[in-house]
């Protein structure tokens, strides 16, 4: 499901049953292709009812160690280790700017084989 590194990454931010719920959401994610907090609430294997398990998602979501700092920082050093390491010699970054429902969003992404990777965000 998730390669051993970002296992790892998870693990050591999250406690054990913080990291069965991101399992869950990730195989809920990838099996029903939906990114609604309701609709994965409508079909999330917890013997809870609806509200609830909406609820549960949506703490879950919030959670400080889901943030850029704990889990996004420690996976991008492990990409630019690893593109520096490779052929490559020079990492391309990209800023973009963009109007998004009136907020204003800045990204630096790190682009890697014709993908946009965002490195960071700010709205």
């Amino acid at each position: 499901m998730l390669p051993k590194f970002y296992q790892n990454c998870f693990q050591n931010v999250l406690t054990p049953a913080q990291y069965k719920m991101l399992e869950i959401l990730i195989m809920l994610l990838q099996f029903h292709k939906t990114v609604t907090i309701e609709k994965l609430a409508t079909v999330f294997p917890q013997p809870i009812k609806f509200e609830s398990r909406r609820r549960s998602i949506q703490r879950f979501l919030l959670l400080p160690e889901l943030s850029i700092q704990y889990i996004w920082f420690p996976l991008l050093k492990r990409w630019v280790k690893n593109s520096r390491q490779s052929q490559e010699k020079q990492l391309i970054f990209a800023i973009d700017r963009t109007q998004w429902r009136g907020e204003n969003v800045f990204v630096i992404s790190l682009i890697e084989q014709k993908r946009a990777i965002p490195v960071y965000w700010l709205l």
